[in-house]
């Protein structure tokens, strides 16, 4: 008696361990790796894209500085060369504010990224539990899911634009930009002598 129940636990511990099953565990677990390096990779590469975005909005308060301060201490100028100051001002703000939506739809779109891997590691990790769990039971033809670009990446348009970050960063630009023009005009009257 004590044989048979040997012979089946044997039977069944190469079943459980039959090589289909262990070669499927190993390709899955090495998925799973790869998945999660790329996603690191996908998280560096945001933080750099964010960094990139924080450099041209510096870069393009500082340019507003310039002009701010020239301006302010200027006493050549009047309303005859608003113009001068006015286009500058919006040109870097039509600039500025293009290469950060640029920016900012990158970094969405790897934000995007990254969520469809984090769902590709949860798929895999649910593949291996139940290996763990049902062993040769466990039909191999069921594939984790096959990456798919969402539709919204596609349809997304300028909705990456409200998100609070972006609304925050389009506002300081707009009034920062609102600011130094109104305050230009002011300190260009003030020199004029056909506005006194």
């Amino acid at each position: 008696m004590a044989t048979r129940a040997a012979r089946e636990e044997e039977v069944l511990l190469g079943l459980y361990n039959s090589a289909a099953h262990s070669a499927q565990k190993e390709a899955w677990e090495a998925d799973r790796r790869s998945l999660e390096q790329v996603k690191a990779d996908q998280e560096d590469e945001l933080r750099s894209v964010r960094k990139d975005a924080y450099q041209v909005a510096s870069m393009y308060a500082m340019f507003q500085s310039v002009i701010f301060s020239a301006v302010s201490q200027s006493t050549q100028l009047n309303c005859q060369l608003s113009w001068c100051s006015s286009s500058l001002c919006a040109a870097v703000y039509i600039a500025a504010l293009l290469a950060l939506a640029d920016k900012l739809k990158s970094a969405e779109d790897l934000r995007q990224e990254i969520d469809e891997t984090n769902l590709f590691i949860s798929a895999l990790n649910e593949r291996l539990d139940l290996l763990y769990t049902l062993g040769t039971q466990l039909d191999l033809d069921i594939q984790y899911p096959r990456r798919q670009l969402s539709g919204s990446s596609k349809a997304i348009g300028l909705r990456f634009l409200l998100r609070p970050r972006s609304l925050f960063s389009v506002f300081f630009l707009t009034s920062f930009s609102l600011l130094v023009g109104l305050f230009s005009s002011h300190v260009l009257c003030e020199h004029c002598s056909r506005c006194w």
